[in-house]
């Protein structure tokens, strides 16, 4: 069996249900349909971009017992109010930050420039380090070959767009071990 309805909306659809419903159940009257009211919707005040989910009506109100305070819990709540209102009297801090003890490091080298170096230095060290970097490319250290390249030759893609002052830091990040 197959019922079709047809209506302009879905309450006329819901009318022509009810009233076949009730021709085939005679002890059922068809309800008698009243407009539905719809709920107005009350300005809420603008809380930003917090998702708020308000509801005009709660269907099943909960109210939760209050847990009664024990006397010692009470106290205790009393004693830290006293103490917090102490510290705060007297004025001092109630978290010191720590200061680093500088004296028990030793000041790092200055990072070594082209600029102190004799020429024949800084062409050794030029070589030296093209030599190490393209050793490293070919040993499948790709990467951290970009990452000298990119760090300190200014996001050179190649040694020849290394500019020359580019070598020393990038030689002492080798030195360290920068590529293994």
């Amino acid at each position: 069996m197959k019922i079709t309805f047809e209506g302009k909306d879905i309450a006329e659809l819901f009318k022509e249900m009810e009233s076949l419903l009730a021709e085939f159940n005679p002890t059922r009257q068809a309800p008698v349909t009243a407009p539905v009211e719809k709920p107005v919707a009350k300005p809420v005040e603008d809380l930003g971009d917090t998702p708020v989910f308000t509801s005009s009506v709660n269907p099943f109100p909960v109210e939760k017992p209050k847990r009664e305070r024990t006397q010692k819990q009470l106290e205790n709540d009393e004693r830290r109010r006293a103490a917090a209102q102490a510290k705060k009297a007297s004025g001092k801090p109630f978290f010191k930050k720590a200061e680093p003890d500088l004296d028990k490091y030793p000041t790092p080298p200055p990072p070594k420039t082209a600029a102190g170096m004799s020429p024949d230095e800084i062409v050794k060290m030029r070589t030296t380090t093209i030599e190490d970097l393209q050793s490293a490319y070919a040993n499948g250290h790709q990467a951290e070959v970009f990452e000298l390249l990119s760090r300190f030759g200014n996001g050179a893609k190649s040694f020849r767009e290394l500019p020359p002052e580019a070598f020393a830091p990038i030689r002492e990040a080798i030195d360290l071990g920068a590529l293994t």
